[in-house]
């Protein structure tokens, strides 16, 4: 192991995840709020009538995009967190067009083919901050395009190995290269963070057509030390934050690519 280079971490059940994650989320949540307006801008202009969502998380997306005026008539959340999956299925109980299945999209199958049969029936599949926290990205997202139909899109998004936060390290000596593991990687259990080079092969890889690579969200230090800034940026600053790192995506904190069928 190099000089500054975190050993891998460990991989951790779903369930661990979520309390690990629910319990240091910090600058977290404006890494969440930032993440979840770009998703909700591209429901808004790909204008999907189905979505297949591969781990929801702790704010559910799909209420925020199901209280619009488009065309969404389902949207399928499958998320292996209990805590998180039970959130979601006392939020359906109020929305008939979410469904939730507590599982691995790796193990769904039989609960999305129960919804839809054999065929692809999903017009977006949002992987969103998921495939950097699996050993086996490429099966994770395999599994998740099995449901995509002709002509559908995928979203996929992680954080950014070349975020500022990460160069200016490399620069101050605190790390060798901009994609070794940080502590909060190590407490996650995450083993990468993708270079935008890398997110684009991994894609490459299910045979999809790239749309578009973005980034959002401006980070110019780590969580601990953005966490100390948020009382003095407020509101306006995030909001700053977040449209810097859509300018200036290469840099942004977190990266998402949009691909097609």
């Amino acid at each position: 192991m190099s000089a500054g280079e975190a050993p891998a971490g460990k991989a951790l059940s779903a369930d661990e995840y979520a309390a690990r994650h629910d319990a240091a989320l910090d600058f977290e949540t404006v890494c969440l709020a930032a993440r979840q307006q770009y998703n909700l801008d591209q429901v808004e202009a790909l204008q999907p009538a189905v979505v297949l969502e591969v781990g929801c998380g702790p704010e559910l997306l799909s209420l925020q995009a199901l209280a619009r005026p488009h065309r969404l008539r389902q949207w399928v959340a499958v998320e292996p967190a209990a805590r998180w999956a039970d959130a979601a299925r006392t939020a359906a109980a109020n929305e008939p067009r979410l469904h939730v299945v507590h599982d691995y999209i790796e193990g769904a199958a039989q609960a999305l083919g129960a919804l839809w049969g054999d065929q692809p029936a999903a017009d977006l599949v949002i992987v969103s901050g998921v495939i950097h926290e699996t050993a086996e990205p490429e099966a994770l997202l395999h599994a998740a395009v099995r449901w995509l139909a002709p002509g559908g899109h995928l979203l996929v998004s992680v954080p950014n190995a070349l975020s500022f936060h990460r160069l200016l390290a490399v620069q101050m000596g605190l790390i060798e290269a901009p994609e070794v593991l940080s502590e909060r990687n190590r407490l996650l259990g995450q083993p990468r963070v993708y270079r935008p080079e890398d997110l684009r092969e991994t894609v490459a890889g299910l045979g999809l057509t790239e749309i578009r690579l973005d980034g959002y969200l401006f980070k110019p230090f780590t969580h601990a030390q953005m966490a100390l800034l948020l009382p003095s940026l407020g509101e306006r600053g995030v909001q700053g934050l977040i449209e810097l790192g859509r300018q200036f995506p290469a840099q942004a904190a977190e990266i998402a690519l949009v691909a097609r069928r």
